[in-house]
């Protein structure tokens, strides 16, 4: 969640970097703010944005106020693509930026501080207009932004994954790892893209493992279910009379 306050900055240099984005607003009087080389003076029609982890130097001059507004890093809108935000949040932090406001920026600052200031306690006022700031921020800076699609999965080397660890027990953590997604937004877009969860997945591709050595070698039922990775023969029994229609003593009979 967004947090909006306005503050003045020191008059003695200072320097620091944290695990947080930043925005930050001028609104009296003047100050300076230097982030990796780009040099960015803050007065009523500029601002600039901090991107976590960057280290940064700043001061304030005489009567300065300035608007800063806070996001958390590990907010979803920084890391799910399915995050209505997404879209608008990255590009925004990439990277050191100073903006300067035109007037309709400047007035709707002026008039968010307003009702911040009128209703110092309303939290959830303080955050939806943060969020509006933001949201109209971005679409100066960022005006021909489009939404992304989705991003595909690799279900290549997901299934590469699969067959190399098929006797093993393999986890949504697994695979997500395996192509280096996020386990938090993994589930849904496989889903998405297969039709299946990754359980489900993982199941059609041990039993078509098991359907292959069942009619291709002389292996016992237990034996085969112990190199598809099913935890007994039972296991395999109920999943190929689940997901197929028969067992895999129906299956072997119909090759012999």
């Amino acid at each position: 969640m967004p947090q909006a306050k306005v503050m003045s900055l020191p008059q003695t240099v200072n320097r620091h970097k944290h695990d947080h984005y930043q925005l930050v607003l001028g609104l009296t009087g003047s100050a300076e703010i230097d982030m990796c080389g780009l040099a960015a003076h803050l007065d009523v029609s500029h601002a600039c944005i901090v991107p976590t982890d960057t280290y940064h130097d700043f001061f304030g001059r005489p009567s300065n106020h300035v608007l800063v507004i806070d996001l958390d890093e590990s907010s979803p809108a920084f890391h799910d693509p399915l995050h209505p935000d997404y879209d608008i949040l990255n590009p925004l932090f990439e990277s050191p930026k100073l903006v300067s406001l035109d007037q309709g920026m400047r007035q709707l600052t002026q008039v968010c501080i307003q009702e911040i200031q009128r209703a110092e306690t309303d939290l959830a006022l303080r955050h939806h207009m943060a969020c509006t700031i933001i949201r109209c921020l971005s679409r100066r800076v960022l005006p021909d932004t489009k939404p992304k699609k989705v991003p595909l999965l690799d279900i290549n080397r997901i299934d590469h994954y699969i067959w190399q660890h098929i006797q093993e027990r393999i986890s949504i953590s697994d695979l997500a790892d395996c192509i280096c997604v996020s386990e938090r937004h993994f589930h849904e877009l496989f889903k998405q893209q297969t039709d299946q969860t990754p359980h489900q997945y993982v199941i059609r591709m041990r039993l078509n493992y098991a359907s292959r050595l069942l009619r291709e070698t002389n292996l016992s039922l237990a034996e085969i279910s112990q190199k598809s990775g099913f935890s007994s023969q039972s296991a395999m029994t109920n999943s190929m009379r689940k997901y197929e229609g028969f067992t895999p003593k129906q299956l072997r009979n119909r090759f012999n």
